[in-house]
């Protein structure tokens, strides 16, 4: 449950899923490990690569891809000759490759940061120029190493330019500095006298995947195949008028369209769909699938559609399932509510007995973390045979958790498989933050990896522009928790739910399940009509521990999955949380 930076994150990430290396003018090191991962694939059977070594990579590799990983990774000029530091994780187990090749030595400099981990130092001089630096390792050692930077003669100007990769801060290296921008309170500290006040160069953690093949190759139980599969309803937008469709094949389709019609006619309508290729380069038996998105316009509010999905051959189309368009104005709806989902096998018994029990509901959510790696699809895989039957026949919208946008990676593979709306705040990538209207209702799904205050203003507009009797907002981290509660958010986005009165807000992440009393000025109030209340949820049963008393709380236990059901009719909401065999665990009658 580590945090994700409140730090601006690159937004232009490539479609890797298992290499993101932030966008260039250089492309050779994810070009060189694209290709040595191809030629894995020509000349190794799945044992083989499922048993690779950090030395049989390297007896496999060539001596141009070998310079390449040598040389890439980081580069940087200099105007100054300086000492280059390269600071790693003494409990990574294998020391780079090029390390030592390289030149560097170890000295017996060493630090630590909060988590007590240890770090060594490795030395060596360059003159002015070119510093090109080399990849973590073949593992998956998240702590990757940083490096820092100072002139050979004390009191030059430093001037470091065309930094790989690009937009990564550049620091003072002092007790207390960050190293990695998807971990930001995590600070480096026992800085010697040595390194104190040279200039660290920031990384991310998600660095550890650009080269990672010993024990990087993945399968899934759910390959692709001609039939569509994964058929998902989600919304980008109206959802009284518009319904957007979801599905994947292999990549021997190219074209697909819906098929849909009144569920109370016989004529059909076609919407052709648009097709993408999804890579998951480290997928043994399912490295590339096509993705197909459509989005049906000119529906009638309140009104139920049949539909199937597929190419235009008939014979490859889905069975046909029906969706119900949201109604005008303020008539009853009710909707389910879930957290932590994390791609678990309970979490997907929860999801299914959740839509056997109430089969009324208009809609789901999931408060983040869907999966556990955002960029793994045979996670998505699972997530998506466990909401079978579910996902077709009800939208679904999610906001994005710490693991589905994990290690400063970005999201693209969940931002690929959903569609949500484009209306989120000026700069911000799209579909990371968005709202839509549901009859007398607004939600707000925020980003917590997404700086705050900018979500701040844009969440202050949507609130100020509508006449919604009810108001609810969704994002991963809690604002008030006995753990991890985020300060800096609550202080910022409490005061713009304050003001205009926020409803509900609904959260995850910490695994358990929280109801708080109405809060105003982070205080508890009398009613919910002067203050919001906020919520935890956890689809599955997770761990107990002791949870200390506090003020805020209305209601909290641990160890039971649950999620959230909320009736709306009119003026009343019906709030009540449900554990797997459909028994009320916790419940609220809001009346306006």
């Amino acid at each position: 449950m580590r945090k994700i930076p409140r730090k601006p994150l690159a937004l232009a990430l490539a479609l890797l899923l298992s290499l993101c290396v932030p966008v260039s003018a250089q492309h050779a090191l994810k070009e060189t490990m694209d290709g040595i991962v191809t030629r894995l694939y020509d000349e190794l059977d799945r044992e083989a690569l499922s048993a690779l070594t950090h030395q049989a990579v390297l007896d496999l590799i060539t001596e141009q891809e070998r310079e390449i990983l040598a040389t890439k990774y980081w580069h940087f000029n200099v105007n100054v000759p300086v000492v280059v530091s390269v600071i790693r994780n003494v409990d990574q187990p294998v020391v780079p490759f090029w390390l030592e090749e390289a030149g560097f030595a170890k000295t017996d400099l060493t630090l630590k940061d909060t988590e007590d981990w240890l770090f060594e130092v490795w030395q060596k001089p360059f003159d002015a120029g070119p510093v090109e630096l080399g990849i973590n390792g073949f593992g998956k050692h998240r702590t990757v190493y940083f490096v820092c930077v100072r002139p050979q003669r004390p009191g030059a100007d430093l001037e470091i330019a065309n930094l790989f990769p690009a937009g990564e801060a550049v620091i003072e290296m002092q007790d207390g500095a960050w190293k990695y921008r998807d971990w930001d309170d995590l600070y480096v500290k026992d800085v010697p006298d040595a390194l104190d006040g040279q200039r660290l160069l920031t990384t991310y953690r998600g660095r550890a995947r650009e080269a990672h093949l010993v024990g990087a190759f993945r399968t899934t139980p759910f390959p692709a195949a001609p039939t569509p599969d994964q058929v998902t309803l989600t919304w980008s937008d109206d959802p009284r008028t518009t319904q957007s469709v979801q599905w994947r094949t292999h990549t021997g389709v190219d074209t697909g369209v819906v098929r849909y019609r009144r569920a109370d006619a016989q004529d059909y309508l076609t919407t052709a769909a648009a097709c993408q290729t999804i890579e998951d380069r480290l997928l043994m038996n399912d490295r590339y699938v096509h993705h197909f998105t459509a989005v049906l316009r000119g529906l009638e509010p309140a009104t139920t559609y049949a539909y199937t999905v597929g190419s235009p051959d008939p014979d490859i189309r889905s069975e046909e399932a029906e969706f119900t368009t949201a109604p005008e104005g303020d008539a009853p709806f009710s909707f389910l509510c879930f957290a932590d989902t994390h791609y678990t096998a309970e979490s997907g018994q929860l999801l299914q007995a959740a839509f056997r029990q109430h089969p009324e509901v208009a809609f789901y959510l999931i408060a983040g973390d869907v999966v556990n790696t955002g960029l793994y699809r045979n996670e998505w895989d699972h997530q998506l045979e466990y909401a079978n039957g579910v996902g077709n026949t009800k939208p679904m919208a999610f906001a994005l958790g710490n693991h589905d946008d994990q290690d400063g990676l970005g999201a693209a593979l969940p931002l690929a498989l959903y569609a949500f709306p484009d209306n989120g705040p000026e700069g911000v990538e799209p579909e990371r933050t968005f709202s839509f209207r549901y009859a007398n209702a607004l939600f707000l799904v925020m980003d917590v990896g997404t700086p705050h205050e900018v979500q701040a203003k844009w969440m202050a507009q949507q609130l100020a522009g509508t006449d919604a009797t009810w108001k609810f907002a969704m994002f991963h981290f809690p604002l008030y928790s006995v753990e991890e509660d985020y300060p800096a958010i609550r202080q910022s986005w409490t005061e713009v739910f304050d003001e205009y009165h926020l409803d509900m807000a609904f959260h995850g992440h910490v695994h358990y399940y929280l109801r708080t009393k109405p809060m105003r000025d982070q205080r508890p109030v009398a009613s919910p009509a002067e203050g919001t209340i906020y919520t935890i949820s956890i689809a599955q049963s997770a761990r107990t521990y002791p949870m200390p008393k506090a003020a805020y709380v209305d209601e909290r236990f641990n160890g039971v999955a649950v999620y959230q059901k909320l009736d709306i009719d009119g003026n009343r909401l019906t709030y009540r949380a449900y554990d797997i065999d459909g028994q009320v665990r916790d419940e609220l009658i809001i009346q306006k």
